[in-house]
């Protein structure tokens, strides 16, 4: 096995958390688990993508997906966020489309940790299943097992409008493409009234993805779009409750921006003040 290799195992990877936070009501309602392949004495940090696509090489990517969530629910275990916040967990796409994530083994690893299906919200990237028919069939079944349901990136690649119709999800979270710069780009604004439209008339939240400056989480909360994420708040962080503090801060600052107006571009949202 090579070097690179080595970070398919559990002791070289750690899950790195980001919030998930409430506009209107200033908290934060959650956090996505993002694994991360580690390496410390070369201080170097690998991406999911890579990892995924290195599991996927050597024939474990089932193994893989299964040992990231069991990680990311040991840490949100580990650090109490089970009982006050969701955990949003993904669940790689192509294990769904080859029909081989249809278990109930997320059941009971959450059963193992004691963490309530209720707060756990099962991601999905919807755009990269071919299937339909084993899309319905997987989130049927956690549905049917109490957990909650998201379509990620919602609005990339081959993303299926039907598809809102014939899941019952809570969450659909918006790609960041239709969020940076929103508050330029009439179009961007215009799909945002739809998203809203159809979460009011079909039944689920809209999640902004790729928040980053202070005019775009205050247009997402005057548009009544209040459930957003992004490095305005908190950049992934392998420990939960330094993401939960500075996102929390930063929840402050928009409220006093939003109560007394001032030039944003003077502030640098991706460096937050100590």
């Amino acid at each position: 096995m090579n070097e690179t290799n080595f970070f398919l195992l559990e002791s070289h990877l750690d899950i790195y958390l980001q919030p998930v936070v409430n506009l209107d009501t200033g908290k934060v309602l959650g956090f996505e688990a993002l694994v991360r392949g580690i390496n410390q004495e070369k201080n170097l940090i690998i991406p999911p993508n890579v990892l995924f696509e290195l599991a996927k090489k050597q024939g474990v990517l089932i193994e893989f997906d299964r040992t990231c969530k069991a990680l990311a629910m040991k840490k949100f275990k580990e650090f109490g966020l089970e009982r006050d916040f969701l955990l949003f967990l993904n669940v790689n796409s192509e294990t769904i489309d080859l029909g081989l994530a249809g278990t109930n083994w997320i059941k009971k690893k959450a059963k193992y940790y004691g963490i309530s299906p209720e707060s756990i919200v099962v991601e999905i990237s919807e755009a990269k299943i071919a299937h339909t028919e084993k899309l319905v069939s997987f989130v049927e079944k956690y549905l049917s097992y109490g957990f909650l349901i998201a379509l990620d990136d919602f609005g990339v690649r081959h993303s299926n409008l039907e598809r809102l119709v014939l899941l019952d999800i809570h969450y659909v979270k918006l790609a960041k493409p239709f969020i940076q710069d929103l508050n330029n780009f009439k179009k961007k604004q215009k799909l945002l009234e739809v998203m809203y439209i159809l979460s009011q008339k079909i039944g689920f939240f809209v999640v902004a993805e790729g928040v980053e400056t202070w005019e775009e989480a205050l247009f997402l909360k005057a548009q009544k779009i209040p459930l957003a994420q992004g490095y305005l708040f908190a950049h992934p962080n392998p420990n939960p409750k330094e993401a939960l503090f500075l996102a929390e801060k930063r929840l402050r600052e928009l409220e006093r921006i939003g109560a007394n107006p001032q030039p944003l571009g003077l502030i640098n949202p991706l460096f937050p003040s100590p």
